[in-house]
């Protein structure tokens, strides 16, 4: 584990793991950690970094989760974050364009819920990446509770489920978890860990008894005249994902037979060209298929714990392929999906329960690089969290940064004499030996190479700028 950063300030308290969890065209989503400090969710926000205005959203908390609404679209917004008087660097962001066209519906995306009930894989990704297999029940259950409150219509989730495929997984899940849905519709589909059959694992027989009423691990539904397809990607006992050609013939008839309708479609394996990291093997003949039917609107996937988006130009246009993150391993997150006439929007969001977002992120253990390594791997960049899709174009926000790296007794001086006099805040650097000070975050590259200068002029450091989501 890399070491934690160190509180020494007056207040005692450290703005750290400050980051712009989600953006759309009208609301906008910040978390940050005061570590060890209960404090204020506060806000400094406004269209000029002149005239700020403040805003609390809370008052007592260490972990803090802050939701902006009423924003306006396609508008730049600076602002600073505070806690106990503290302030974090002054930032800035653009809101999305909204799609075009009236809002139909909404639907949840959630994926490798991992469900457990005693009994674990122990891969090593729970060893030693933040896989919090022990609280993989609380955590669906608050992304479900967490996304109805967002007024969803209809829930997908991308498959691993369980995390081996016993009886006493797949029962708890359906009796105990997936109530949580109460009267909103869900879909399933299975992933690699619910096709285990070793030691005590059901397979997808286990799948098809316990969670469904049907007779085939893939199916699809019409719901308010668009098209969801669920795919099995799976084969027993294999993290490699395939598509067998029975079902290749199947999404070809299903789509034919649908072209009139806008279809999304929903698997468990990437399937975005060669995705090296057990992907679909059979992912070039899967984009053949797809590419002649328009009316995919997107393809979304799991398996991967990460938010990714991509698209494939050559073969698809701006179609985005879109990797939604795990429930139960850092950011652990859901994502909604809000559906107009001409396209749609799409928002992933951190469970609400940041105690346990972090507690992913602090478990995270390698010698070099630690919580820096999982923090860009599976919470990627804004514009694989958020993005609006319409008339064909793709629209994603960037967001640079202005930053230092440091050992953690001058990076702790360095932000304690920013954060004085215009705002900072603290991130781990991918040397565990030293903590990274964020003197400021902007939407456009012009804004961070002007306030690159004078940062550098003002605190005499060395700083970097880099996309926010990028190695450093």
């Amino acid at each position: 584990m890399g070491s934690k950063i160190k509180l020494t300030n007056s207040t005692g308290t450290k703005i750290t793991n400050e980051e712009l969890c989600t953006l759309g065209s009208q609301h906008a989503v910040i978390t940050w950690v005061t570590p060890q400090q209960r404090a204020d969710t506060s806000m400094y926000i406004g269209e000029t970094p002149k005239h700020l205005k403040k805003q609390t959203f809370a008052l007592d908390s260490e972990f803090h989760y802050l939701e902006m609404y009423n924003l306006k679209p396609s508008t730049r917004y600076w602002y600073q974050v505070e806690s106990n008087g503290v302030k974090g660097s002054l930032n800035s962001f653009t809101t999305l364009p909204s799609p075009k066209g009236k809002y139909l519906f909404s639907f949840a995306v959630m994926s490798d819920t991992h469900i457990n009930y005693g009994e674990v894989a122990e891969d090593i990704n729970e060893i030693y990446f933040g896989k919090l297999v022990d609280y993989a029940n609380p955590l669906l259950s608050q992304c479900i509770l967490d996304s109805k409150r967002r007024n969803i219509d209809l829930a997908v989730i991308t498959g691993d489920l369980t995390d081996t495929a016993s009886s006493l997984q797949y029962l708890g899940l359906r009796n105990q978890l997936l109530p949580y849905f109460g009267d909103t519709p869900y879909l399933l589909c299975p992933g690699n860990h619910d096709k285990y059959t070793k030691n005590s694992g059901l397979g997808e027989q286990g799948f098809l008894n316990n969670l469904t009423n049907r007779e085939k691990t893939y199916t699809s539904m019409v719901f308010k005249d668009y098209l969801f397809l669920l795919i099995d990607s799976c084969k027993p006992d294999n993290n490699w994902g395939d598509i067998d050609p029975v079902q290749m013939q199947w999404i070809e008839s299903m789509l034919t037979t649908n072209k009139d309708r806008q279809a999304f479609l929903f698997l468990h394996h990437p399937c975005n060209g060669p995705d090296l990291w057990f992907g679909i093997k059979n992912s070039r003949e899967f984009l053949r298929l797809t590419r002649s039917f328009p009316n995919i609107q997107g393809i979304f996937c799991g398996h991967i714990h990460r938010n990714y988006v991509s698209v494939n130009r050559f073969m698809t246009g701006n179609r985005p392929y879109v990797e939604v993150p795990a429930t139960v391993q850092f950011p652990c997150a859901y994502a909604i999906v809000q559906v107009y006439e001409n396209g749609f929007a799409y928002n992933s969001y951190k469970v609400s329960r940041l105690d346990l977002s972090e507690m992913s992120r602090e478990r995270f253990i390698l010698k070099k690089g630690g919580k820096a390594i999982l923090t860009r791997y599976c919470l990627g960049r804004i514009g694989d969290r958020s993005f609006s899709y319409f008339n064909d174009q793709l629209f994603r926000p960037k967001q640079y940064e202005v930053s230092v790296t440091l050992d953690h007794t001058k990076a702790n001086e360095l932000y304690e004499h920013a954060r004085a006099i215009d705002g900072a805040s603290l991130i781990p650097a991918y040397d565990t030996k030293k903590a990274k000070v964020i003197l400021g975050r902007y939407d456009s590259l012009h804004l961070t190479t002007e306030a690159f200068r004078q940062k550098f002029f003002r605190y005499g450091a060395y700083a970097r700028i880099m996309e926010v989501g990028n190695e450093s």
